[in-house]
């Protein structure tokens, strides 16, 4: 059973692979719907550093390579920029909304 669940693992990562470095497309979402949507990303890369990671280091047929696991800590990464980029974005759009109004000095 764990062998076809990891195979499975293999096969969707190989599946969409050419995604999960690119930043999730951002046009008409909210800001928060955005960051658990990288949330989620970041999760589920997370999990399938760790079950490449076992992989790797279980004797016998390994599914993912070296380069595969190299691949998913570089999407990690990136994944992190894109959603501290978003983050840095959505505090200068709410910074630029607001206005401070500055007491009168009275003079």
């Amino acid at each position: 059973m764990s062998v076809k669940k990891n195979g499975t693992d293999y096969a969707t990562y190989k599946e969409i692979m050419a995604e999960l470095g690119k930043p999730i497309e951002a046009s008409g979402l909210e800001f928060e719907t955005l960051k658990r949507l990288y949330e989620s990303k970041l999760v589920y890369l997370e999990n399938l550093r760790q079950r490449a990671f076992r992989d790797l280091n279980h004797p016998g047929k390994q599914t993912f390579s070296s380069a595969d696991y190299e691949f998913i800590l570089s999407a990690i990464k990136q994944s992190k920029e894109h959603l501290s980029q978003s983050v840095m974005q959505a505090i200068v759009i709410n910074l630029s909304k607001s206005t401070v109004k500055l007491p009168s000095t009275g003079s």
